[in-house]
């Protein structure tokens, strides 16, 4: 029986070919070993530690569908094999989003929006579209729903892989609008020059999925690309794993420097030490207005531009930033920053009491 040929009974519609799991378990195992060996020698845990997580919610994904092979009128293998599996490229996403901002970072200057907004608000979004898929997925699996609620199910992955498409988008025009001003200012080394064509064939790889996944659930359940197993290999196993491997093969971490407050001089040789480009607002704030639109208005902004500091300032700025820190439980506690002499609202109260 080839690949997408009706099987009675079978809740997948055709009987899943059992060895092709196999075979994905073993490669996205073994991209995960190397993944999390290389964030460990290069010690890029801010950008790539979720490198490993993604290639565990392939493997977990693959692992149900090779028992739901075995078991085709198991409901519960179908379901969370199609969520754990629609759940691992949103989270590829996700780390290239923590790669461009460590870009950014290390070229504030010449960034087209600040670093640390660029995560809140690709990380917020990316993790709205997590939620759509988990709810969507499973409400399209279940054959116990009922049509109108399958469809619902269909519309909010629709709107999940919407929403993707529009990130990357955003995500490639402000890469592009970085590589344009790098180059021109000729601070654009070799390494930052791979990274960024990695990110775009990511992104593009990525995208490529999206459409396919877009294309499926425009089709229905009873489209040519739903009935045919072949397609799920080709555009959701075989093309994540390209990504994969093509993160593996030229690892971000080896290229980028470890720390956010590690940056490039104008010079594009001489690498200083700031205190970072830190973003004092509350973290939903930065989401609903991650160009800081009031703090330009304000000249607020322009306050935290460190780049262009001596030395003996920078040095100045890192010992306050250091002093200024907030514990692990004040920020568990106070998520929001609102309260104690810097917050949102504990600062006005601090200015009354004097």
């Amino acid at each position: 029986m080839g690949m997408g040929d009706y099987s009675p009974g079978s809740i997948w519609y055709y009987a899943p070919n059992n060895a092709a799991p196999i075979v994905f378990i073993v490669l996205f195992f073994i991209s995960g070993v190397v993944h999390t060996w290389q964030t460990i020698k290069y010690k890029s845990w801010r950008t790539t530690i979720l490198l490993p997580w993604a290639a565990a919610l392939m493997i977990s994904g693959f692992l149900l569908r090779e028992a739901g092979a075995y078991d085709t009128d198991n409901l519960g293998y179908m379901i969370a094999s199609v969520v754990l599996i629609m759940s691992g490229p949103p989270v590829y996403a996700l780390i290239n989003y923590l790669i461009l901002s460590r870009m950014l970072y290390y070229i504030p200057y010449l960034a087209p929006m600040h670093p640390g907004r660029v995560a809140t608000t690709f990380v917020a979004l990316d993790g709205v579209c997590e939620v759509l898929i988990g709810q969507g997925a499973w409400r399209m699996a279940h054959p116990d729903m009922t049509e109108a609620q399958r469809q619902l199910g269909a519309n909010l992955v629709t709107a999940s892989l919407c929403l993707q498409a529009a990130l990357f988008a955003a995500f490639g025009l402000i890469a592009a609008q970085f590589q344009v001003r790098a180059s021109k200012a000729g601070v654009l080394s070799r390494d930052l020059r791979t990274v960024l064509y990695v990110l775009y064939v990511s992104a593009i790889i990525i995208s490529i999925r999206c459409m396919y996944r877009l294309a499926e659930y425009i089709e229905g359940w009873d489209g040519v690309l739903y009935k045919n197993e072949v397609f799920f290999w080709i555009f959701e196993a075989v093309i994540m794993f390209l990504n994969t491997a093509l993160l593996n093969i030229y690892h971000p971490g080896k290229r980028l420097p470890r720390s956010n407050s590690v940056f490039l001089d104008r010079d594009g040789i001489t690498e200083r030490r700031g205190p970072g480009w830190t973003d004092d607002r509350p973290w939903i704030v930065t989401i609903f207005d991650p160009f800081d639109v009031w703090g330009m208005l304000t000249g607020k902004d322009k306050k935290t531009q460190f780049w262009d500091m001596s030395d003996e300032e920078l040095s100045r700025l890192r010992a306050e930033a250091k002093a200024n820190k907030r514990g692990f439980v004040a920020g568990v506690l106070d998520p929001l920053r609102l309260w104690g002499p810097r917050g949102y609202i504990g600062k006005h109260l601090t200015k009354a009491e004097h």
